[in-house]
């Protein structure tokens, strides 16, 4: 009944395979071009810097008669003739390369002209069958009804998931430039306890505001990570900690503003950065698990339907 159909659907499952093959191939060759491009400019400097000193040579200048008296002129002249002879034909040889390249990627490029629709034409071939099967095989119909809706859910979470990463790589950025901006007030702190100064007083100050804009930054990002996270445990059934995110810069700040110059507050703002630094990153990191899994799971199932599409 679908004989016809699964082969060409078999055909244009080969021309993506060589599709792809060539693409990749088109890309090599483009690049390669290029640097022998490069190559034959170079050639073609030396060749002109070269066959300028042969001719420089040949006249009669004070250093073409100095060759003359002491019986070396024509020797260099030959000398030089011979690398002018050496260039030509390296540059030649990169002459003959890039044209080779051309004409390689100029066949190879109306190769790909005659298959550069293919995905689409199996895309289109499929649904034209998907609904055969729904008007002829209302069974194998409910399986893949089935599948799709599958798909939708693991798809949907797969994009909360990707969200969630996102905000959570951002909070990590904002922490670690908050820690880099503490350390700094940390270090010149120690020199100012040491007699370091007006100067290193006012540099300290500096670095601890540069550290609070930080850590209003990182802020923001916990707000956006912490509703990311909630999208994603209400949708998946994974449990991840998130407790104690928004108290973070409340401490920060309502603990610390009147004593921003003592020394140990700065280092216990500091430990506490760190920590919640390490605590973001553990939970991207079981987001990530999370979803390659997903990534994982939405592959088989596009597998499988299309595995009862193609072989109906």
């Amino acid at each position: 009944m679908f004989t016809d159909m699964n082969e060409r659907i078999a055909q244009l499952k080969l021309n993506i395979r060589y599709k792809s093959n060539w693409e990749q191939r088109l890309e090599n060759l483009k690049n390669e071009l290029e640097r022998e491009k490069h190559n034959r400019e170079q050639w073609q400097q030396q060749l002109a810097m070269e066959e300028r000193d042969v001719e420089r040579l040949s006249r009669l200048t004070l250093g073409a008669l100095f060759y003359n008296m002491i019986g070396k002129k024509e020797e260099k002249i030959s000398q030089e003739a011979e690398e002018v002879l050496l260039v030509k034909l390296k540059l030649e040889e990169a002459e003959e390369t890039v044209q080779d390249l051309e004409s390689e990627i100029e066949d190879l490029e109306y190769m790909l002209a005659g298959i550069r629709s293919s995905e689409s034409d199996l895309e289109q071939l499929l649904v034209e069958k998907k609904q055969l099967i729904h008007e002829r095989h209302p069974e194998l119909a409910g399986k893949l009804n089935e599948l799709t809706d599958r798909e939708t859910e693991i798809q949907t979470n797969n994009k909360e998931l990707i969200e969630a990463i996102r905000a959570g790589q951002s909070v990590v950025i904002d922490l670690e430039h908050a820690r880099e901006q503490l350390g700094s007030a940390q270090d010149w702190g120690t020199w100012d306890m040491l007699g370091g100064g007006m100067i290193s007083t006012a540099i300290k100050h500096g670095r601890i505001d540069d550290a609070r804009s930080a850590i209003h930054s990182a802020q923001r990002s916990l707000r956006r990570f912490e509703k990311e996270l909630t999208d994603v445990q209400r949708d998946l059934s994974i449990q991840i900690d998130i407790g104690g995110f928004l108290t973070f810069a409340d401490f920060f700040f309502d603990g610390l503003i009147s004593d921003w110059i003592v020394q140990g507050r700065i280092s216990e703002s500091l430990e506490q950065v760190n920590s919640k630094l390490e605590q973001v990153r553990r939970i991207v990191a079981e987001l990530n698990t999370q979803q390659r899994k997903a990534e994982s799971e939405l592959y088989e199932v596009l597998r499988i339907s299309s595995s009862l599409i193609e072989t109906a």
